[in-house]
C-alpha cells in the first residue's frame, strides 16, 4: 500500500514537472530538483511561448485540475503577495466540471446517509445540472419537495490529500531553493491553504455558512436557500432548489428584459449591508454565484468561502470608506496607520503623498478608490517601501468588493456603488458613539484595567524581589526612595480612579439602554448624573496625569 502510494506521488510529480516544462517554466523544474530527462520526453510544448507568464501560470494550475485550481483561486486572495496582475489572471480560473458517474454518486449518498437513494427521495435525476471542481448538483424529490443535492465527486478527498502534501513538499523545496521567494513564506501560505481545502472538502461549513447568512438575510430582497440540516453531512449538501436563472445569462439579456439597474441596487445593497452591519459575507460574488429567481428577487449559492470582520475593523473599514469618499489623503494615511497596514507612523506623510499621486491617477473612480489605492500600493513596490502589511480579511473584502463594483457596472454602465456605501459607512461610524457601543468598549477597557490592577501588585512585589535578592544594584538615598514609594502611590490611585471611571461608564451606558419614568432630554436621569460625574472624574485624571508629567 505504502510502495502504491509512493509511486502514484512520482508519477504525479513528474505530471507536474512535464506540464511546467510543456509552458517554459524549465528553470523552475530545475531549481526544484525535479527530473531533468523529463525534458527530453517531452513533446508536447505550448505553442506560444511569448503569451504573458501570469497566463502561463493560470494555464499550469488549470491543467493540474482540481487542488491546483483551487490554490490559484485563494492565491487571487493575497494580491499583496502576488501582486494585483497575477491575482486578476488567477480569478480566471475555471473549476473542473468533470462529471462523476451516477453509480458512484448513488454510493456515496447511501454510504453518507445510510439509506437506499430510493428510500431517501421520491425522485432522482441521475444526470447532473452542474458540476464542478469538488463536486456536482443533482436535482430531487424530498418529501415531495424540489432539492438540489449537491454531492463530492467520489475519491475527490483522497486525490486532494495527496496533492496538498506534494505541494508541501515543493514549497519546501522553493523555500529553500528559490531566495527570492524565501521571504513569503511558501510553506505556510500553503498550511493556510490546506485549512480551507479541509473545510471546502466538508460540506457541514457550507451548510452552516448558509443558514448563518439566511437568519441574517431573512427581511431582506435578497434569499439564501434553505438547508435540509438532517440530510447534510460532509460529503452530501441538500437544499431547496431556486427558480430562476444565473446572473450571467441577466447580463447578456437586452436590457428590456430585466431590470437591470434594480438588480444592481439590491445586490450591492445587500453586500455592502453584509460587510458593515453583519460583519459576516459571501467573500465569492461573481455572477455564476448569483441567481435571479422568477419573482425578480436575488438568491446567493456556493458558501464555501466567505469572510469574518470584527466590530473593530467594520468600524475601521466604514471610516476608510468614509475618507475615501471625501479622498482626504491624510485622513486615509492615517487610518491605514490606525488599522496597523503602515507600520511606521513616520512615514505617515510619505504615504499620504503616495495616496495623493494615486488617486490623481485614478480620478473619477469613486468606489474604487480602495481597490486602486491598494493596486497602486502593490504596482509602486510601496509594500516593502513602507513595510506595509494588508492582512487576508481586507484583501479578501478588497476582491469581493472589485467583483461586487463590476458586477454593478455589467447590469448598469452608470452604476454608482458609492452613493450605496456612503450612508452605511456613515451610520457605521456613528454608531460608535451610540450608549451600547460606547458601553461594550467601556466594558472591555474595565476588563483590561481591572486585569492590570489585579497583577500590579504582583508584579510590583516580583520587582522588590528582584532587589532583595541583589540582582539590581541600585543607589537611593531616602529622599530618592520617599519620592519613588510616592510616584508608585500616585500610579496606583490613578489606576484606581480609572477603574471607578470604567465601572460608571459601565454603569451608566447600562442605564441609559433602559426606560425609565425620569429622564433628562430623553436620557434616564441617573444614567446621565452617572455620565456627568465619570466626565468630572476623568478630567480629574487627566489632569493629575498632566501634573505628574510636568505637561501643566
Amino acid at each position: 500500500m505504502v510502495l502504491s502510494t509512493q509511486r502514484k506521488n512520482i508519477a504525479r510529480m513528474n505530471e507536474i514537472a512535464r506540464v511546467l516544462i510543456k509552458y517554459g517554466f524549465n528553470v523552475l523544474v530545475s531549481r526544484l530538483g525535479l527530473s531533468y530527462n523529463i525534458l527530453l520526453r517531452n513533446k508536447d510544448i505550448h505553442d506560444d511561448m511569448s503569451e504573458d507568464t501570469n497566463v502561463r501560470i493560470r494555464m499550469v494550475l488549470q491543467e493540474l485540475g482540481t487542488t491546483f485550481i483551487k490554490l490559484g483561486q485563494t492565491l487571487s486572495t493575497y494580491p499583496n503577495l502576488i501582486g494585483f496582475d497575477l491575482a486578476d489572471e488567477l480569478s480566471k480560473l475555471q473549476e473542473d466540471n468533470s462529471v462523476t458517474d451516477y453509480e458512484l454518486i448513488k454510493t456515496t449518498i447511501e454510504e453518507e446517509l445510510g439509506k437506499p437513494v430510493d428510500e431517501i427521495f421520491e425522485e432522482f435525476s441521475k444526470e447532473p445540472i452542474a458540476s464542478a471542481s469538488i463536486g456536482q448538483v443533482h436535482t430531487a424529490f424530498l418529501n415531495n419537495k424540489l432539492v438540489a443535492v449537491k454531492v463530492q465527486h467520489y475519491g475527490i478527498e483522497e486525490k486532494v490529500k495527496s496533492d496538498l502534501k506534494i505541494m508541501h513538499a515543493l514549497a519546501d523545496r522553493i523555500h529553500k531553493n528559490v531566495s527570492a521567494l524565501t521571504p513569503y513564506n511558501i510553506p505556510g501560505l500553503i498550511d493556510v491553504f490546506q485549512r480551507d481545502m479541509h473545510k471546502e472538502l466538508d460540506y457541514t461549513f457550507e451548510a452552516m455558512n448558509m443558514l448563518h447568512l439566511g437568519s441574517l438575510l431573512k427581511d431582506d430582497e435578497v434569499y439564501v436557500p434553505e438547508v435540509y440540516s438532517d440530510y447534510t453531512t460532509k460529503r452530501v449538501l441538500i437544499m431547496e432548489y431556486l427558480e430562476g436563472v444565473s446572473l450571467n445569462k441577466v447580463i447578456a439579456a437586452p436590457d428590456d428584459e430585466y431590470d437591470k439597474e434594480k438588480i444592481a441596487t439590491v445586490g450591492v445593497d445587500s453586500f455592502i449591508k453584509q460587510i458593515l452591519v453583519h460583519g459576516f459575507f459571501h467573500a465569492d460574488p461573481h455572477p455564476g454565484n448569483i441567481f435571479v429567481l422568477d419573482d425578480d428577487r436575488l438568491a446567493f449559492v456556493d458558501f464555501g468561502m466567505v469572510g469574518h470582520l470584527n466590530d473593530d475593523l467594520k468600524g475601521d473599514i466604514a471610516k476608510l470608506f468614509v475618507f475615501l469618499s471625501q479622498r482626504d489623503a491624510r485622513l486615509i494615511s492615517k487610518q491605514l496607520f490606525y488599522m496597523g497596514i503602515v507600520k511606521d507612523d513616520s512615514n505617515l506623510k510619505e504615504v499620504e503623498y503616495e495616496i495623493i499621486d494615486i488617486m490623481d491617477r485614478y480620478y473619477g473612480m469613486e468606489f474604487n478608490d480602495l481597490t486602486a489605492i491598494m493596486r497602486g500600493i502593490m504596482e509602486d513596490g510601496l509594500l516593502k517601501k513602507y513595510e506595509i502589511v494588508i492582512p487576508r480579511d481586507i484583501m479578501m473584502l478588497v476582491r469581493a468588493l472589485s467583483m461586487v463594483n463590476d458586477v454593478g457596472k455589467q447590469l448598469c454602465p452608470d452604476f454608482n456603488t458609492t452613493d450605496i456605501i456612503r450612508p452605511y459607512a456613515l451610520r457605521m461610524v456613528g454608531q460608535n458613539f451610540k450608549p451600547g457601543r460606547l458601553a461594550a468598549r467601556a466594558t472591555e477597557t474595565y476588563v483590561d484595567i481591572e486585569n492590570m490592577a489585579r497583577k500590579l501588585p504582583t508584579s510590583l512585589n516580583n520587582i522588590f524581589e528582584v532587589f532583595e535578592n541583589g540582582n539590581v544594584k541600585l543607589s537611593l538615598d531616602y529622599d530618592d526612595f520617599q519620592m519613588l514609594v510616592g510616584l508608585v502611590s500616585r500610579i496606583v490611585n490613578e489606576i484606581v480612579l480609572a477603574i471607578i471611571i470604567a465601572a460608571l461608564l459601565v454603569g451608566s451606558s447600562l442605564i441609559m439602554n433602559t426606560q425609565s419614568t425620569i429622564s433628562f432630554y430623553g436620557y434616564p436621569i441617573l444614567g446621565f448624573i452617572g455620565f456627568s460625574f465619570s466626565a468630572v472624574l476623568g478630567v480629574i485624571l487627566v489632569i493629575l496625569i498632566l501634573m505628574r508629567g510636568n505637561y501643566l
